[in-house]
């Protein structure tokens, strides 16, 4: 056999610490200023030059350990110029 009970229990609101409020929007606020500071955002689009020739340096970069992908970078660059 089970017994249960029910019991009506009332929650009270825990008062913050004084400050902790003050505390926690100056937190929010230095977080917000320096992940706004250290997110790159772009001047401007590349234009599909400017993109070729980041992907000809990358191709650059690994001609010496990868020729056949060096090869392949070149091509894409090319064909995406090209465009």
């Amino acid at each position: 056999m089970m017994n249960s009970e029910l019991r009506n229990v009332r929650l009270y609101d825990v008062p913050a610490p004084r400050g902790a409020s003050i505390a926690a929007a100056l937190f929010a606020g230095a977080y917000q200023l320096v992940s706004r500071l250290w997110t790159a955002q772009p001047q401007r689009p590349l234009t599909a030059t400017e993109e070729a020739e980041e992907v000809r340096a990358l191709a650059r970069s690994v001609a010496t350990t990868d020729p056949g992908f060096a090869s392949d970078l070149f091509a894409a660059a090319d064909r995406h110029e090209a465009q």
